[in-house]
Parts: structure tokens; C-alpha cells; sequence
């Protein structure tokens, strides 16, 4: 896949960032973004590559591959949100850097499609404009909501451990948080 077509699929979601409490999604829809947004992950700041070279290193676990581009940024934390362009499907993972290039991914959906429709359902479920620092009347406190909601968005996405870890957060927040 090339960066126009990869580019052509990102625009056309129908939301490009969406919130949840504290935690957003921010998908990245033009040239500058999504170059930017490889940064710190595939290249630095001057544009060296920092994806280890060698076929004995290339697919090494935990470095980042050459085949992984960030898509979209966590707006709470910045964290990466890529896909695989060798995969057909276009699985969307996220990635917590536990030593120096060396990565954890997690599945966040089994294709970019059901990304964008998880992205979707959160719009529609709570049609925050930001992120919230503290809960208010518009939060969703109701635990039997939140599971139904969540369940929605494992069926989406087609994997369970990044939305059961994401709404774990997002009821801390509200237990920490709320007064």
C-alpha cells in the first residue's frame, strides 16, 4: 500500500478524532501529520531511520519493523496507533516502547475498518468535542452501559484485551476523579 492510498483510506473516516473522558484518538489525514507522526517510531527528528537494519535484525520482535506506520496518536498519552502495510488486512495495533526500540504491540482492532467504526460508535456513544480532565453530568456512569458499549466495540474490532484495558481506565478515571 502506498502513502496516497493509505492517505485516501484515513480520510474517509467519518471521525477523525474522538474522545472518551480523558482519552482520544487523534487520525492523522494529511501528508504532513502522517510523516510527522512517524517520528520518534520509525525516524527521528532529523529523519535518520531508526528501524535496525539487516535481515537478521529487520523482523527481530520488539523493533520497530520497517512495514509499520503510525496512523494515529493517543491525544491523553501519544501513543502510536500503526498498521502493518504488509498485512492485507490492515490490523491496527498500539505500542508501549519498554526499552530503547524495543516495543510491546497490542491489537487494538483485526482491520483499519473496524478502527474506524470503533472511532464511530465512540463519537456517537458520547459526542465529546475534548478531553475531559474531570467527569461531569455527561460521563457514562452506569457500569451496565459501559460493558454493553464495550462488548460493542470488541465486536468491532474484533479483540478484546485493548478495549477491556481501555474502559478499565476510563472507570479508574471516574472512581479517581469524580466528587
Amino acid at each position: 500500500m502506498n502513502h496516497t492510498e493509505l492517505l485516501n483510506k484515513l480520510k474517509a473516516f467519518d471521525h477523525k478524532e474522538v474522545f472518551f473522558g480523558p482519552q482520544g484518538f487523534q487520525v492523522m489525514t494529511k501528508t504532513a501529520e502522517l510523516n510527522k507522526a512517524q517520528i520518534g517510531y520509525s525516524i527521528d527528528k532529523n529523519g535518520t531511520s531508526l528501524v535496525n537494519s539487516g535481515s537478521d535484525t529487520e523482523n527481530k520482535i520488539g523493533n520497530w519493523q520497517s512495514s509499520w506506520v503510525v496512523i494515529a496518536k493517543d491525544t491523553e498519552l501519544g501513543d502510536p496507533y500503526f498498521i502493518d502495510v504488509n498485512d492485507e488486512h490492515l490490523a491496527v495495533y498500539t505500542a508501549l516502547a519498554e526499552e530503547e526500540n524495543q516495543w510491546q504491540r497490542t491489537l487494538v482492532s483485526s482491520t483499519l475498518e473496524g478502527f474506524s467504526k470503533c472511532l464511530t460508535a465512540i463519537h456517537q456513544q458520547c459526542q465529546q468535542k475534548s478531553a475531559m480532565y474531570l467527569p461531569d453530568e455527561n460521563c457514562i456512569f452506569d457500569l451496565e452501559v459501559l460493558e454493553t458499549f464495550g462488548k460493542q466495540l470488541v465486536e468491532l474490532a474484533q479483540t478484546n484485551d485493548f478495549w477491556q484495558n481501555f474502559f478499565v481506565g476510563y472507570v479508574d478515571w471516574l472512581r479517581d476523579e469524580y466528587v
